[in-house]
C-alpha cells in the first residue's frame, strides 16, 4: 500500500513538472510571437500633439502629380468635365502639373496622354477659370462649394481645399479632445454637429491618416497615405478626398517628393492672360 502511494505521488510529481515546463514553453513561444509581430501601441495624446505641432505646415507646393476624379452621379450634365471630356459616370484620371499657395491660389495643368497641356485650371480667391486649350474655350465662374460639387461632386471652397492639401491638423489644445487609444482617434470633446474634425492617427508617423470633416452639416473624409520626410517636413504622397453622400472622390498622388515641391512660387504663376480668339462661357449652376 505504501509503495503504491509512492508511485502515485511520483507520477503526479512528473506530471506537474511536465505541465510547468510546457506552460513555460508556451508562454515563451507566445512572448516570442509577440516580439516577432512587433505589436505597436499608440502614444499618449500629449506626444501625438507634440509631433503634429512640431511638423511644419506646408504653405505652398509645386509638383508633377497624377490625379483621379470619380463622379458617379450626373443628373444634370452641367459639369464642364462631363461636357468636354465626356465621362458621364465613372473615373477620369491623368497627369498634371500642380501649383498652389495658401490661402487661396491654385493652378492645375492637366496633361494629355502625349504630355501636352490639355486643361488649365486657375483659381484665385473666389475666381475660377477653366481653359480648354485644344477647343479654345474659357469657362469662368466663382469658386464656391456649389461649383465644386457640380464640377467634381465634392462641395469644398478653395481655402479649405488648400488646407486639406497641406495636411489638416487638430487645434493645438489637448484638452479639446479625448483620445481612443484602441482605435487611435482624436475626438472633439465638444463636437459641433455642423462643424467639426475627427482625426485617426497613424501609429508610425503619429500624423493624421484619416480625417472626418463636417462643414455646415456636410460630411467629407480625407485620407493621407505614405508619409515621407522632406526637409524636416512630414508630407503624404497620396491625398484622397471623398464625399460619402454621393461616393465621389478626388485623389492626388505626388509622383516624386523632393525639396523643390516646397519652393517659393512666383506670383505670376497664378496669372492667366485670356488668349485671343477664344469663346468665353460662364459657369452658372442653379
Amino acid at each position: 500500500m505504501i509503495e503504491y502511494n509512492f508511485k502515485k505521488k511520483k507520477k503526479c510529481f512528473h506530471a506537474m513538472v511536465l505541465l510547468l515546463l510546457s506552460g513555460t514553453l508556451l508562454s515563451s513561444c507566445s512572448f516570442n510571437n509577440f516580439l516577432k509581430d512587433k505589436v505597436e501601441f499608440f502614444a499618449e495624446k500629449e506626444e501625438i500633439f507634440k509631433i503634429i505641432k512640431s511638423n511644419k505646415s506646408v504653405r505652398s507646393i509645386r509638383a508633377f502629380a497624377s490625379f483621379e476624379i470619380f463622379f458617379p452621379e450626373t443628373n444634370k450634365s452641367g459639369s464642364v468635365f462631363h461636357q468636354e471630356i465626356g465621362f458621364e459616370e465613372g473615373t477620369f484620371s491623368g497627369n498634371a502639373f500642380l501649383v498652389w499657395e495658401k490661402p487661396n491660389l491654385f493652378r492645375m495643368e492637366i496633361l494629355s496622354p502625349f504630355g501636352n497641356p490639355y486643361f488649365s485650371i486657375f483659381a484665385k480667391g473666389k475666381s475660377l477659370k477653366i481653359f480648354h486649350i485644344t477647343k479654345q474655350k474659357l469657362y469662368v465662374g466663382d469658386f464656391t462649394k456649389k461649383t465644386m460639387e457640380n464640377l467634381f461632386g465634392i462641395p469644398v471652397e478653395l481655402d479649405m481645399l488648400l488646407e486639406i492639401f497641406s495636411v489638416l491638423k487638430p487645434k493645438f489644445q489637448s484638452k479639446n479632445y479625448r483620445f481612443d487609444k484602441i482605435e487611435g482617434v482624436l475626438i472633439p470633446i465638444k463636437k459641433d454637429m455642423k462643424n467639426s474634425r475627427t482625426f485617426w492617427i497613424n501609429k508610425n508617423s503619429l500624423m493624421p491618416k484619416k480625417v472626418e470633416i463636417v462643414l455646415s452639416g456636410q460630411k467629407l473624409f480625407v485620407r493621407y497615405l505614405s508619409y515621407e520626410k522632406i526637409d524636416g517636413i512630414l508630407f503624404p504622397k497620396t491625398i484622397l478626398l471623398v464625399n460619402p453622400k454621393n461616393k465621389a472622390h478626388l485623389k492626388i498622388e505626388i509622383e516624386e517628393l523632393n525639396s523643390s515641391i516646397f519652393s517659393s512660387i512666383q506670383r505670376n504663376a497664378f496669372n492667366f492672360k485670356v488668349p485671343l480668339d477664344v469663346t468665353i462661357h460662364h459657369l452658372f449652376f442653379d
